[in-house]
């Protein structure tokens, strides 16, 4: 196995690990790194790392990268929902993440999973092509985040999630079982299946590993244009309770907006669930 079919993602929590292990199982060689290695599986390699810590990074970075090439996927969550949060872990972090790439003299290709949140209120349809105007704070700072990796040196594939759920994210599917969904029945939603988070970025990285062209942005969100009430009525049809009350409230990071993924196309990456039913349907089976 050469050094070029090295994976480092960085963040390696759930999602991250499922995609490490898919990868790994498809013959690359998966480092992750997170604070805390001891909860990354085999045959994964765990490493600990910190955003905080920059001279940390460029010895992981030294160590595990190759000198041209290999995959740095970056799967950063902040640790509360504030401004500050989202600040330390986009700006702060990701300049600890770029000046250390620079001091270890690594430059591989970087995976930066962003929100589609950054479209504020936008309403209407919207895709890749379309401008973008957060509102959230939060949003705001994943925002200035990816303009600013956009303009370094590196490789850069952005992939923007939409709402995920799955059988580790039951909000929704609670929620209706409880009988009181916060939102507005009418409201457009976009969802993403955690599987297909995951299918998604392994083709990401698979495809550059490969040397295949990569879209320098894709949105991933299923096919499925389909309100916070009729995803609601689907869910409580399948657990037979009654139809859940809404409290109307608009979600301030939802918007009023269908995402579409131009993107998902141009990679060729085939949805495994491609709208409510599949993938609510997965997730209720598995309970």
């Amino acid at each position: 196995m050469t050094q070029l079919n090295r994976c480092l993602i960085l963040g390696a929590g759930a999602l991250g690990i499922k995609l490490g292990l898919q990868l790994q199982h498809a013959g690359h060689q998966v480092i992750g790194i997170r604070r805390n290695p001891d909860r990354i599986p085999a045959p994964l390699t765990g490493v600990a790392g910190d955003l905080s810590d920059p001279a940390g990074l460029t010895s992981i970075w030294r160590q595990h990268l190759p000198p041209d090439g290999g995959e740095l996927t970056l799967i950063l969550t902040p640790d509360g929902y504030t401004e500050a949060a989202y600040r330390r872990t986009f700006v702060e972090g990701l300049v600890n993440v770029v000046e250390s790439l620079r001091k270890a003299d690594r430059r591989p290709h970087l995976t930066f999973v962003s929100s589609t949140s950054v479209f504020g209120d936008i309403e209407g349809e919207v895709n890749e092509l379309s401008p973008v105007s957060p509102k959230a704070p939060g949003a705001k700072v994943l925002w200035q985040a990816e303009q600013w990796l956009a303009s370094q040196e590196f490789d850069l594939t952005r992939v923007r999630f939409s709402g995920i759920y799955g059988p580790s994210r039951l909000r929704l599917l609670n929620n209706v079982r409880a009988g009181q969904v916060p939102g507005v029945a009418n409201a457009p939603t976009n969802r993403i299946h955690e599987d297909d988070c995951v299918g998604l970025l392994r083709c990401v990285v698979r495809s550059v590993q490969a040397g295949l062209a990569v879209p320098s942005l894709i949105h991933g969100t299923d096919e499925d244009q389909a309100t916070l009430g009729q995803v609601a009525a689907f869910i409580a049809r399948k657990l037979e309770v009654p139809l859940p009350a809404f409290d109307g409230i608009p979600s301030s990071r939802g918007g009023r907006r269908w995402v579409n993924s131009l993107g998902i196309d141009e990679l060729g990456y085939q949805l495994i669930y491609p709208d409510h039913q599949s993938g609510y349907q997965q997730v209720i089976d598995s309970l």
